[in-house]
């Protein structure tokens, strides 16, 4: 199955089973690797119910293709990025559905130098070729090959390489990582910062029983705010599904807007 409107402005979304399923999957992996012809890519998965199979169905695909791939297994979206960037791939395709419902999957792709492959710059040609695989695509020479790869020491090294962590004054703060892949990807990192952390839904599930791991809905910041004021925490920080994004809750329980945490 697969559904052309899965295809977004800036990545692959769709309800599992009846918009996009593993078959859809192995096409866009495979249409991928003959539209940009990379020679190796990084693939990496969260932890929704669908996305080990849909994951190893674009493995499949690419492979097929005739790249050569690092099967990452379960991380965050911005460690596929940090994949493909530091050891020169030349692309990568993440198995999210980032902040969506239980429902969905999809998938969040870049190319060399994890560059964003969106609609003007690919993503529909992907669409085009993936479901019309019959159209003007030689067979590779060879199958690639698949490899497991562990990302996660180079990418904790590379997220503390941004700060000063001696500098770092000691925090108390609340993290609601809704049962997304925060709750995988954070407690490496907090370990070694100095800072006390009250760690609320750290359990991947994507089945998401607390709430919808989408922290701009107001209905799924209650928790944060009102966990936040009950700890007396200095700040409060809630993450999305894949956790390449987070949301900011002051010491008052007020919500800090993005552009301010920007800024």
């Amino acid at each position: 199955m697969l559904d052309p409107k899965v295809f977004k402005a800036y990545d692959v979304r769709g309800l599992h089973g009846s918009e996009l399923d593993e078959e859809g999957a192995y096409a866009i992996g495979r249409a991928y690797v003959q539209h940009f012809e990379p020679r190796s890519i990084a693939v990496g998965r969260d932890m929704r119910i669908a996305a080990p199979t849909m994951a190893a169905a674009v493995i499949e695909g690419a492979a097929d293709g005739g790249a050569d791939v690092l099967d990452l297994g379960m991380v965050g979206t911005e460690m596929v990025y940090h994949a493909v960037g530091s050891l020169g791939l030349d692309g990568g395709i993440c198995v999210t559905a980032s902040h969506n419902p239980k429902e969905y999957t999809g998938m969040k792709i870049v190319r060399g130098g994890a560059l964003p492959v969106g609609g003007e710059s690919g993503l529909f040609d992907v669409r085009d070729r993936a479901l019309d695989p019959g159209v003007d695509q030689p067979e590779p020479s060879a199958r690639g090959s698949v490899k497991p790869y562990d990302v996660w020491p180079a990418f904790v090294d590379k997220v503390l390489s941004f700060v000063d962590v001696s500098a770092i004054r000691p925090l108390r703060v609340v993290v609601d990582a809704a049962n997304g892949m925060a709750g995988a990807m954070l407690p490496p990192v907090l370990e070694r910062l100095p800072v006390e952390a009250v760690t609320c839904h750290f359990e991947p599930d994507g089945t998401f029983p607390n709430h919808e791991p989408n922290p701009l809905l107001p209905e799924n910041r209650e928790f944060i705010v009102a966990k936040t004021l009950a700890e007396g925490a200095d700040l409060g920080v809630a993450y999305d599904g894949d956790a390449d994004r987070c949301f900011f809750v002051d010491d008052t329980g007020e919500f800090v807007p993005g552009d301010f945490a920007t800024a």
